[in-house]
């Protein structure tokens, strides 16, 4: 009952009001249990389980039979108390009530509804079938300029909500793609507060970081990243705090995941602390940790031999360069070193014992180097080595008899031993100096000499304040 009453007050607080006009003399001359009657049929017909039993469940349907019906009964009320037209703004009331239930489509039953039934009324008042208090013909210009204004409202009302209608349709819309792409997107969205506290993370947190979302809620985002990327997420934090929404900040960072590993993640962070609808910072990961190392082979084997693992001939002669170049300058060493009797070895045993030997003689040369990150396979079974910061030229002649040393012995190679050598040219370059082209040539010229001068001799060129004495492995 109480239902009821809520869903019918407007009619019941129109009954009390009839009543009382009833008693002032002023409610026409229908006796009053006709438009209180009318006004029951009112209540009743306005309640929405009404409403939708008419409509065959879907409030959407049968819309002129329902806004007609109720135009009816309403405006027989309107009639029945002599004031006609004068009670129109019912209709509106009526046309606000359809459009609450079933969109902005009740607008134009309700204008037929409501010029339909002034024109049936004032038939009415004109045939005497009813009671005036308005003078004819007033009365039908009255009504003439009320059902035109009504319409005109009506169409207001409907036209308006109408775009509503469309804006709640694109925004639902626009919600139902954004949470398709958050929950089924494979990048993690992040929003935490101005202390790093995480406040949301996106399904997508179960593939990305193996944890469920609610998991990360309450954590600090910074106590996630690898520790050796700390200087990398405090810059990464300090930009996006002095700058608001307009700007994206982008980092490679390593992030914790459930399982205890690291992971890279392609982070892009906006400030939004600022907007209302979000106020907090944004963050989108995405793992590229396969794309990472996808790439770091693809630079690797851009800058690396692929047997010896050793630099390749244009990332050594690059090295030089920037040995060279360094500031503050320093004097710089490079050793040029060719195989002696590798032929043969080849011809021997084939190439695949061959291939097997250059890796080997390469993790020899390495060894004896202060920097094996600056050893290069130059061509066939030339080697190179930069001596990027040399205290004293006479170092490069040490290094020069540890490489002939460890390669001056019987190497096994798939069980068989197998004993080459190797002639080294030695080429220093002042501090200041940045040829680099002409310290890798000096570098040849002088292995060449040391072939010429015999087996496992390594040869100087330098400027005279650089001069080495040569001499074998076993000399002083």
């Amino acid at each position: 009952m109480a239902d009821y009453l809520r869903h019918g007050v407007e009619p019941a607080l129109v009954l009390v009001v009839v009543a009382v006009l009833h008693a002032l003399d002023l409610a026409g001359r229908a006796p009053l249990w006709m438009p209180a009657t009318a006004l029951l049929g009112g209540m009743l017909y306005q309640q929405p389980q009404v409403q939708r039993r008419l409509a065959g469940g879907d409030l959407s349907r049968r819309l002129w039979l329902r806004v007609g019906g109720h135009m009816v009964q309403v405006s027989l009320v309107m009639y029945l108390l002599g004031w006609g037209p004068l009670l129109a703004v019912a209709h509106l009331h009526i046309l606000s009530m359809h459009l609450g239930w079933s969109g902005s489509r009740a607008w134009r039953p309700a204008v037929a509804g409501s010029v339909g039934t002034l024109l049936l009324g004032q038939i009415a008042v004109a045939a005497g079938w009813v009671y005036s208090y308005l003078p004819q013909p007033e009365v039908h210009g009255a009504a003439a300029l009320i059902a035109v204004g009504t319409a005109t409202t009506c169409r207001v009302l409907g036209r308006s909500v109408h775009r509503r209608e469309r804006a709640d349709l694109a925004l639902r819309r626009s919600e139902e793609r954004m949470k398709a792409l958050v929950h089924d997107g494979t990048d993690m969205i992040v929003v935490w507060a101005a202390n790093g506290e995480i406040t949301y993370a996106s399904p997508a947190a179960r593939t990305v970081v193996g944890q469920p979302p609610d998991q990360l809620l309450g954590r600090v985002m910074w106590d996630l990243v690898h520790p050796d990327d700390a200087a990398v997420a405090a810059g990464l934090r300090e930009r996006v705090h002095t700058t608001d929404g307009s700007t994206a900040h982008r980092a490679e960072l390593r992030v914790r995941t459930g399982d205890g590993t690291w992971r890279w993640h392609e982070t892009t962070v906006r400030n939004l602390l600022d907007d209302p609808a979000v106020r907090g910072i944004v963050a989108h990961h995405r793992d590229v940790t396969e794309h990472r190392a996808v790439r770091e082979r693809t630079a690797y084997a851009a800058t690396h031999d692929g047997l010896t693992g050793l630099l390749n001939a244009s990332a050594f002669r690059r090295a030089a360069g920037e040995a060279l170049d360094a500031e503050p300058p320093r004097p710089v060493g490079l050793l040029f070193l060719d195989l002696d009797s590798f032929k043969p070895v080849n011809d021997t045993h084939g190439h695949e014992v061959g291939d097997h030997l250059l890796a080997l003689i390469s993790d020899v040369v390495r060894a004896c180097v202060p920097r094996p990150d600056l050893v290069g396979r130059l061509g066939g079974d030339e080697f190179g080595v930069l001596l990027d910061d040399l205290e004293d030229p006479d170092e490069a002649a040490a290094v020069a008899r540890r490489i002939i040393a460890g390669v001056d012995r019987d190497l096994v190679v798939d069980g068989r031993p197998v004993r080459v050598g190797c002639s080294v040219g030695i080429a220093l370059a002042p501090p200041g100096s940045t040829d680099a082209r002409g310290l890798l040539r000096h570098a040849d010229q002088a292995m060449y000499r040391a072939k010429r001068q015999g087996r496992n001799q390594f040869v100087v060129h330098a400027e005279p304040e650089y001069a080495i004495r040569r001499t074998a492995p076993g000399g002083p």
